[in-house]
């Protein structure tokens, strides 16, 4: 059964029966001076919405979560499809609630809603794709990843994570911060501008991340713990509903930050930069020529496979 397997050995399978999937956040082809980027991703009533959230917050997180891989890639989105499966029993204000949250996301960045399908199935499945681009000499990718780096990521972590616990413990106003990503594409554009060629988004968490690209490239991460910005939210469901900071932070995922490597003579003009334009990136780790491990009170422990896993 795939339940037995996980999403990611599933994924292994289908990439050793076609071995020329692009193992990136985002498929890409040559174009004259640039890359056209293209992705797909799919959500579902099941396992991203959680029952009570607001449907505009909901199509918001749609949109935002295929713009991800785009911004992983230091790209800029052009295009969305979306092509929905859902049972008639839907009520329409919650079908144009969900519409106007992705319209507002698209509008936000500039993306045109391009076409897509409707189908009557079960339950609410809706799958999007976004057509992108990026100059050549700026592309992102996960492989150039290599020992030597400084490891950064935007922003903080543990919002996303802390509202899922919220929600779980009754407080419904979780299940709206539970949804509440953004694609980070302007902070990627600029991390892209400023000489960064290697990056994935943190959909699956640090832990994931770091088992991903090292398997990938076979860079292992040092990550200081201490150095990881905290959501002020991580202190009150730790505090109020006894959760290990550490799954909240490393473990659970949801964010869409943009996880980076970059040279380390880099970093100081990087961070330079980004904080006059109003961007927030912090270094949590390096690269080296070793296993993956966590850094925590000068003592050193290694990080296995984990992370949020579909059919784990």
């Amino acid at each position: 059964m795939i339940e037995k397997i996980g999403e990611r050995n599933l994924i292994k399978k289908i990439m050793q029966l076609f071995p020329d999937i692009t193992n990136d956040d985002s498929f890409y082809f040559e174009e004259e001076d640039k890359y056209i980027l293209i992705t797909t991703d799919i959500t579902n009533s099941l396992k991203h919405y959680p029952e009570g959230a607001n449907p505009e917050k909901m199509g918001y997180f749609f949109v935002s979560l295929n713009l991800s891989d785009i911004a992983a890639m230091g790209g800029i989105p052009d295009y969305f499809f979306s092509s929905f499966s859902m049972s008639g029993k839907i009520e329409m204000e919650f079908f144009e609630g969900f519409l106007k949250g992705m319209k507002r996301c698209l509008d936000r960045y500039n993306v045109k809603l391009s076409g897509g399908d409707t189908k009557e199935g079960e339950n609410f499945t809706v799958s999007g794709m976004v057509v992108g681009h990026v100059e050549k000499d700026k592309i992102m990718l996960r492989k150039n990843f290599r020992p030597g780096m400084y490891v950064g990521i935007t922003n903080g972590l543990g919002k996303n994570a802390a509202g899922y616990y919220m929600w779980i413990n009754g407080e419904m106003e979780g299940a709206d911060i539970l949804l509440d990503i953004e694609p980070r594409i302007n902070e990627s554009i600029m991390l892209s501008d400023l000489g960064v060629r290697a990056a994935m988004d943190l959909s699956d968490g640090i832990f994931s991340t770091v088992y991903q690209l090292k398997d990938l490239t076979g860079t292992g991460f040092r990550i200081f713990y201490d150095m990881i910005p905290r959501n002020p939210l991580v202190d009150y469901v730790v505090k109020n509903y006894s959760i290990d900071e550490r799954e909240v932070l490393l473990n659970f995922g949801g964010e869409y930050e943009i996880f980076f490597g970059v040279e380390k003579d880099k970093w100081d003009i990087l961070h330079e930069k980004m904080a006059e334009s109003g961007y927030s990136v912090s270094i949590i780790g390096e690269t080296y020529d070793g296993e993956n491990v966590l850094v925590e009170k000068n003592r050193e422990i290694k990080i296995e496979k984990r992370g949020y896993e579909h059919f784990a």
